[in-house]
């Protein structure tokens, strides 16, 4: 599931955790496009990647578990 931009401000002003967690993928996301930026990386770059990458994976599942919680509250959040 892909969470809308309305969804994802929603929680993120209403849910600590969400917002953590959004925070921390956002963190996630900035330093994969530096090392991207990089053209060729070293073996430890190309590891730390390849764990950033898992890491944002697991922050979004924990982010759309959030989003569950407060289905009721996002239905007229269709995204």
């Amino acid at each position: 599931m892909q969470l809308s931009q309305e969804v994802r401000e929603y929680l993120a002003k209403n849910d600590g955790e969400f917002r953590t967690l959004l925070e921390q993928h956002q963190e996630h996301e900035k330093e994969l496009e530096n090392l991207a930026k990089k053209g060729f990386l070293s073996p430890e770059e190309e590891l730390r990647a390849a764990q950033m990458k898992k890491r944002k994976l697991a922050l979004k599942d924990q982010m759309y578990l959030i989003a569950k919680r407060h289905q009721k509250e996002l239905q007229g959040f269709r995204g």
